[in-house]
């Protein structure tokens, strides 16, 4: 799609909107009469004028542009006013300030303001406008911006209710018909927090929606019935994994295991019209009718990632993956079959093809986990031939042998055939025979075994099919054990070209399944459906939704005991615990009639707390933990670091644990204070400051043996401190916290930024 653009300083000089070229008037007519309006440029003119109805343009946004787009018979127009900077340095010109509407079909669908020095500082401020009047705000530019919107909006204040930091005044809106939620219709809001400007709009809304009744639905009870009944459960074993902890040594030991379990087996219908109660028909409608998401101007398009599954024996390599007590193990060399016992059982094996053009390409140990759960080395073996020769074949055969047994645990096999190879396969596969030779194969590699396995019949042969991999899964108790499978590719002259196998020595409990239908009574006491209105435009943008009762689509049950569990074989549903209400925290009751009760009341709005406790005693001396939290909230800034968390090292659980500086206990004290300033504006002096008895006394009451001398002597020659008039300063002076209040409220509702230093004054 391609958009035109054109930008005039006058709203009067327009062009049209359609890839037909303008009719231009030649000059005579240009000097005798004015050219026509055509129908286009008056339905942009008509669109304009309606959109400014609902925005207040200023006339200092003197420029003007747009874009268009025509989709669905529908013309889409992308308003901007705006106004132009001048950087005197450089003469460079900027956009100093917009507008930006998009608009169609009498809705206005989103707008955008901007500003080139709507920056805020980085200082904390009190709001001009109560929270009240900011709400009352959001909703008048709801209407404002869509007068005939139907239906019920709900606007859910997103930003807390008071903040210093930011600009901005967030909303969401989002759409409640007869209390159940409409999925396709919501927006957002923003506005300016002092101001009550708005800032930016957004809205997905369908005026003309025709809702289904939602008195008419059905219970979940009986949608719940329906949706069992038509979403029948596979039974099969899955392998887990728990864990067991040795307090005595401190080691935690991997357990697998296995359950028997339920899942739903079809994916994805789980959408069931709450009306009729059958299968929503929304999808089949929407394919029919072309649907579009015709409230959006933009498209997002996501590409899925496909992953390769990397085979069960794969393992890194030895320099990568070794322990030193593993590369130690290694020395033991000869107690690995050598390669030349490797080659000689494979040149020996009946289902390997061992060509003798073969050369070796890499000879490697790597380690697999075999059936017992144990860790054992295996010899990886590649061999190639390539050749450029069009009338031969390139050939490549991958081994992996057990290191120690000789065993083979896999082997692949491929030709690349030359364009002019006489060997190239062209014999359709007969599936019969060739299922034959896998079975065969299976027995010969791990004999009795393979009577467990039986064929997943997933090879569908056709007239060109020259080869194909058979898939097998294990059967215990007549259930499928599906993290044991096995694969043998074979082609249609009777060549063995793989075989690879999972086969876990484990316990398998008994198949005493409780129904199906148990299983689903079960699950719905917890899981129950979301009811909601969902739906589509069409290509005339016309509305059509549905009422729907949807579950969650995928699900483990516990076949044996009919309970929900996770995919980790842990319960999925724990003791429902009642919610403790919100505390609510209430106003200090010690502050009343105190000289700063007026600050501490409009910080504790704001959420600056020092404590939650009901009283704050402001006249107590403060602790460095409540300092630190006091800039962080008020100030925006963090002098976290100067008090890290003290770590331990705890042998039993091999682990480090974090505890809290014992520092921020201690009362703040002027000395303290010093320290800290250093640390957030003269941070490299912090090291050179905490050597004691070097530096002069910097005030007259200042010992040279004082701790602090050095941080106040370093703090008042970067002019972070004063001290008083007298020239004293006492370092085990402390802060009162109601003094601490009282002074970061009068930086906050100062207009000049200031640093910490300036604050609190030292």
């Amino acid at each position: 799609m391609k958009f035109r653009k054109i930008i005039s300083a006058a709203l009067g000089i327009m062009l049209a909107l359609s890839a037909v070229p303008c009719v231009l008037a030649s000059a005579a007519d240009n000097t005798s009469a004015k050219t026509e309006e055509n129908a286009e440029t008056t339905a942009m003119r008509n669109a304009i004028v309606e959109v400014k109805k609902r925005l207040n343009v200023p006339k200092s946004l003197d420029q003007f542009s747009y874009e268009t787009e025509t989709r669905y018979d529908t013309i889409y127009y992308r308003f901007t006013w705006y106004r132009e900077g001048k950087d005197e340095k450089s003469g460079r010109t900027y956009t100093a300030e917009s507008m930006t509407a998009e608009y169609f079909n009498g809705y206005l669908g989103s707008y955008q303001y901007y500003s080139y020095d709507s920056g805020r500082s980085g200082k904390p401020s009190f709001s001009k406008l109560t929270a009240k009047e900011q709400d009352e705000l959001a909703k008048k530019y709801l209407y404002q911006l869509n007068p005939d919107l139907k239906g019920n909006p709900v606007i859910e204040r997103t930003s807390s209710e008071q903040e210093l930091f930011g600009k901005n005044v967030n909303y969401r809106i989002s759409r409640k018909e007869t209390g159940v939620d409409f999925d396709k219709n919501y927006g957002s809001i923003s506005i300016d927090r002092d101001t009550g400007k708005l800032l930016s709009y957004s809205l997905k809304w369908w005026s003309d929606a025709v809702l289904p009744d939602a008195s008419k639905k059905l219970s979940v009870s009986e949608v719940s019935d329906i949706y069992a009944s038509r979403k029948p459960l596979k039974a099969y074993y899955d392998l887990f994994t728990g864990y067991e902890y040795n307090k005595e040594t401190g080691e935690r030991k991997s357990i697998p295991y296995v359950l028997a379990v339920y899942e739903p087996t079809v994916g994805g219908e789980n959408e069931i019209d709450a009306i009729t109660g059958k299968y929503t028909s929304m999808y089949k409608d929407r394919e029919k009718l072309s649907y579009t998401d015709a409230y959006s101007w933009d498209y997002d398009y996501d590409d899925d990632e496909i992953l390769e599954e990397e085979p069960s024996y794969a393992g890194d390599s030895e320099d990568d993956y070794l322990s030193d007590a593993e590369k130690e193990a290694l020395e033991k060399e000869n107690e690995y079959i050598s390669y030349e016992k490797a080659l000689e059982i494979i040149k020996a094996d009946e289902y390997i093809v061992f060509n003798k053009e073969l050369v070796l390409a890499d000879n490697s140990i790597s380690y697999y986990t075999d059936g017992q759960f144990v860790t054992r080395p295996f010899r990886r073996l590649n061999f190639e031939f390539t050749t450029a020769d069009e009338t031969k074949d390139s050939i490549y055969l991958y081994v992996a042998l057990d290191a120690y047994s000789g065993e083979i645990i896999s082997f692949s096999k491929s030709y690349d055939y030359g364009y002019k190879s006489k060997n190239k396969n062209t014999t359709a596969l007969d599936e019969k025979k060739s299922l034959a030779v896998a079975n065969k194969a299976a027995n010969h590699f791990i004999s009795s075994k393979a009577r467990a396995y039986r064929y997943d019949n997933d090879v569908k042969p056709t007239k060109d099919t020259t080869e194909a991999t058979f898939g097998f899964t294990r059967y215990v108790n007549n259930l499928p054990a599906v993290f044991d499978t096995m694969s043998v590719r074979v082609d249609s002259r009777g060549e063995v070209l793989s075989f690879s196998y999972n086969y876990r020595n484990i316990k398998f409990p008994e198949a005493n399944l409780v129904s199906e239908e148990e299983a689903y009574k079960k699950l719905f006491e917890h899981m129950k459906p979301d009811l909601y209105y969902t739906g589509f435009t069409d290509l005339q943008l016309k509305s059509h939704t549905y009422l729907t009762y949807k579950f969650e689509p995928y699900y483990y049950i516990n076949a044996v005991t009919g309970d929900r569990i996770t995919s980790y074989g842990e319960p999925y549903y724990t003791a429902e615990k009642k919610a403790e209400p919100a505390k609510e925290v209430k106003l200090y009751t010690d502050i009343k009639g105190h000289k700063y009760e007026k600050e501490i009341t409009a910080l504790f709005e704001y959420g600056i707390r020092i404590t939650e406790s009901e009283k704050l005693n402001p006249d107590e001396a403060i602790t460095i933990g409540e300092f630190v939290t006091l800039c962080s909230t008020a100030h925006g800034g963090s002098i976290g670091g100067l008090y890290p968390d003290e770590r331990k090292y705890n042998e039993k659980t091999d682990s480090y644990e974090y505890f809290e500086n014992p520092m921020l206990q201690k009362k703040l004290t002027y000395g303290e204070l010093a320290r800290i300033y250093v640390y957030l504006y003269a941070n490299d002096c912090l090291t050179a400051a905490g050597i004691e008895g070097i530096y002069a006394p910097p005030f007259k009451n200042v010992k040279q043996s004082d701790p602090y001398c050095g941080y106040a002597a370093i703090a008042k020659a970067k002019k972070l401190i004063s001290g008083s008039e007298d020239g004293s300063f006492d370092p085990s002076q402390k802060l009162s916290r109601g003094k601490c209040l009282k002074l970061f409220y009068d930086y906050i509702a100062s207009d000049k930024e200031k640093d910490v230093y300036e604050i609190v004054k030292v």
